[in-house]
């Protein structure tokens, strides 16, 4: 019987032989490729991709798939993407470690382009001009819309989006070529010369400019059209001795002699139709051409500008204007409108030709605005001396008379009132032939040499009066030898002018009284006891030593006013009276009878000043109520005078001034406003011819009192006020005639003939 092998010795044999039987080794992938590597999609498409791994035995070929951004595109596990949103994402297969990838595009849609039309199939174009063409891809949803512009010669025109710019005359084609398929479109552009029409200096002037010899000008052209193709400039000067071009494009710099002098005219030339520009220029010498006035100009003054013929006197046919105005002569008296620049021009002729030279100069608005301290003007009327070369006034609070000097423009001297009681400033007069100055304090009247010194004074017992007068006034005689006064202790007294000696008196109502004088020294006067009725309106005469009463007739209002003095026309034969009651009444003074009452309730009257224009027109007198002022028909019955004109400013009351309303000899009327509405003190003008009130100048106020002074004359404005502690003085040049009587010319507000033909009225 044979014995089996036992199992470890069967292990052992098997072992032995599959150790000498040799192994196969395992093959690795080296790259994987996933097809297509770029695949496009529209949204919700799908496609599956196909993996190919190198080497193609690989030992191991299982893929798996992954997507960079699956809010774009997905990928399952058979490589099936599917689009999800318009965007881009990465597919990713990666076998055994390696990997490989397939960029996917998710669009909307996918329509191909099939071909582009342009706007125009042609454009004629000017040169330098531009016009945009439009492309259109069909179909309209193509998937890629974008165009590539080109010219086929830049120089004629070039593109950029569209925009096509003509650069030089001649012909080419504007290209628009699909980025997508290469379709094409044409458009055919002619481009023009363009012809110029003007030429000018962009940086000349209308006027003649003034140069030194050895300095340089550079003038600049502009053409008109912008785009014009002419633009080669020929230059010249008329005079190659005194000025040489070096011309670059468009500009040239001009070279003046250096010591010559004369006009020279530089012109530029372009074009086929000889378009010229033209710029004058005069070389100046050591002396100026042309003399601006010396130190401060002031608006409305009169200033000199002089032509040196002297140093140049080649010149001839000399004209000059400003602000429209025009003026001849070698030397000219300007007085500007206004403050700021002022531009004066004048024309001179030059070897037969004119040419025109601008000079400026800057003006002071103010001719005076001075503070005065402590010392209210209210309640005052300042007044002129004959030639208009000084004014005064009164203040209140601390009772002074001051002196305005209208030749250097501030304060002259000072002549100190003060006697205890202080209050309003009450009205003065100048007599035109000695320039002595009369007012008063509470318990004097005065007589005040021009220097400032007092002449004489006259002592008038005062029962508690601010004022030894009461009243309007003084008032001179026809021959200026007199002076009348109304004084507190009831009478109305005439003095000798020159020594204060008293002529004669009578007794009258004192506080509210009014009166002028007027034809051979009549005086007429209206006074009335304070808020008793009727008033009285007085007639009498001075024959040189004393009074004679003629008639007293009751007026039938109550309240004569204080301070203001009456109107009265032209021709001697009416007087206007401002009253308490609100409203004027009137008198004829041929007849000697009261006329009757022009009811203006609301006119709040007691301190305003009524004026009459020179024609004996029109009547003006001011309202506190409202600041207005009013114009009505003087030759109207009084009784039924019907209000012309107002002139309102705002709802504030008492803001024009007291003493308020002048006119000038032609038929403009001036007032002053403390308060304009924007804070401003304000004079104004109403022009003669109508219209409304004209600003001539404004400040600022400083805590205005709403009773201020006023007055014109002689070409001067002057006005202001203040309160306690802050107060000011305007004076404003405004360079008209001399007005007349008591709106503000002269001097003497009630000797109403003599301040009308006694005044300097020019």
């Amino acid at each position: 019987m044979k014995q089996l092998l036992s199992i470890p010795v069967l292990a052992l044999f098997a072992a032995m032989f599959f150790s000498c039987v040799p192994q196969k080794e395992e093959v690795k992938v080296k790259e994987v490729k996933v097809s297509p590597a770029e695949l496009t999609l529209v949204v919700e498409g799908r496609e599956t991709l196909s993996v190919e791994v190198i080497p193609s035995d690989a030992e191991y070929t299982y893929a798996e798939w992954s997507s960079s951004d699956p809010s774009v595109a997905t990928v399952n596990k058979a490589g099936t993407v599917t689009a999800v949103k318009e965007g881009n994402a990465v597919i990713t297969a990666t076998v055994n470690g390696v990997s490989g990838k397939c960029n996917v595009t998710v669009a909307k849609n996918l329509t191909p382009v099939k071909g582009i039309r342009l706007s125009a199939s042609s454009l004629t174009l000017g040169q330098g001009a531009a016009e945009t063409l439009t492309a259109t891809i069909d179909p309209a949803d193509a998937a890629n819309k974008n165009v590539i512009w080109s010219s086929t010669d830049p120089k004629v025109a070039t593109v950029a989006d569209g925009l096509v710019t003509a650069v030089g005359a001649g012909q080419c084609d504007i290209v628009a070529k699909s980025e997508d398929g290469g379709f094409e479109a044409k458009c055919a552009v002619t481009v023009q010369e363009v012809p110029v029409e003007a030429v000018a200096f962009s940086n000349g002037s209308e006027n003649a400019v003034i140069v030194e010899g050895g300095s340089t000008y550079t003038l600049i052209v502009s053409f008109t059209p912008a785009n014009t193709s002419e633009r080669d400039i020929k230059w010249r000067a008329s005079d190659a001795a005194l000025a040489t071009i070096d011309a670059s494009e468009g500009q040239a710099v001009v070279t003046f002699a250096q010591g010559r002098t004369g006009a020279v005219t530089i012109t530029a030339t372009v074009g086929k139709a000889q378009r010229t520009a033209s710029q004058q220029f005069f070389i100046q010498g050591a002396t100026a051409m042309i003399v601006k006035p010396e130190g401060k100009v002031y608006a409305g003054r009169k200033a000199a500008w002089k032509f040196n013929t002297a140093d140049y006197p080649t010149a001839s046919n000399i004209r000059w204007s400003a602000d429209g105005r025009n003026f001849t002569g070698e030397t000219v008296q300007i007085a500007p409108v206004a403050g700021g620049s002022e531009q004066v021009t004048v024309t001179a002729t030059f070897d037969g030709t004119d040419f025109t030279f601008s000079e400026s100069v800057e003006v002071e608005e103010w001719f005076i605005c001075e503070a005065i301290d402590g010392a209210n003007p209210r309640n005052t009327y300042p007044v002129f001396n004959n030639a208009a070369t000084r004014a005064y006034f009164v203040t209140r609070g601390a009772r002074r008379l001051y002196e305005i000097d209208l030749e250097q423009g501030k304060l002259g001297w000072m002549f100190d009132l003060n006697e205890g009681k202080n209050d309003n400033g009450y009205q003065i007069a100048v007599n035109p032939n000695s320039g002595d100055i009369y007012c008063a304090s509470q318990y004097h009247i005065y007589c005040i040499t021009p220097e400032g010194t007092a002449k004489w004074a006259i002592e008038v017992p005062n029962s508690g009066s601010c004022s030894a007068i009461a009243g309007s006034g003084p008032g001179l005689s026809n021959d200026c030898g007199t002076v009348f006064f109304p004084v507190v202790d009831g009478r109305f007294i005439a003095v000798d002018a020159a020594s204060g000696a008293i002529l004669d008196s009578f007794d009258v109502y004192t506080v509210h009284l009014q009166f002028a004088v007027y034809g051979s020294d009549d005086i007429v006067i209206h006074t009335a006891k304070q808020g008793e009725t009727p008033s009285q309106i007085k007639f009498t005469r001075f024959d040189g030593s004393k009074f004679s009463e003629v008639k007293t007739v009751e007026s039938n209002t109550p309240g004569a006013t204080d301070i203001t003095s009456p109107a009265i026309s032209r021709d001697q034969k009416t007087a206007w009276f401002s009253c308490e009651i609100g409203g004027l009444i009137s008198a004829n003074l041929e007849t000697k009878t009261f006329s009757g009452v022009m009811d203006f309730t609301d006119h709040k009257g007691i301190l305003m000043q009524p004026v009459v224009t020179d024609d004996d027109k029109y009547l003006f007198f001011a309202s506190a109520v409202g600041s207005r002022v009013n114009r009505v028909i003087a030759e109207m019955n009084p009784t039924s005078a019907t209000q012309v004109v107002r002139y309102n400013h705002g709802e504030q009351n008492d803001w024009l001034n007291f003493e308020s309303v002048a006119v000038d000899t032609q038929g403009n009327v001036y007032f002053f406003i403390k308060d304009d509405g924007a804070g401003n003190n304000t004079f104004y003008r109403i022009p003669a011819d109508g219209g409304q009130p004209e600003i001539i100048a404004s400040i600022p106020k400083q805590n205005a009192d709403p009773q201020g002074f006023f007055n014109f004359g002689g070409g001067f404005l002057i006005g202001g006020g203040g309160n306690n502690t802050q107060n000011r003085v305007l004076v404003r040049c405004i360079d008209a005639e001399r007005g007349h009587g008591w709106s503000g010319p002269g001097g003497d507000l009630c000797a109403t003939k003599n301040a009308n033909l006694v005044y300097n009225t020019k």
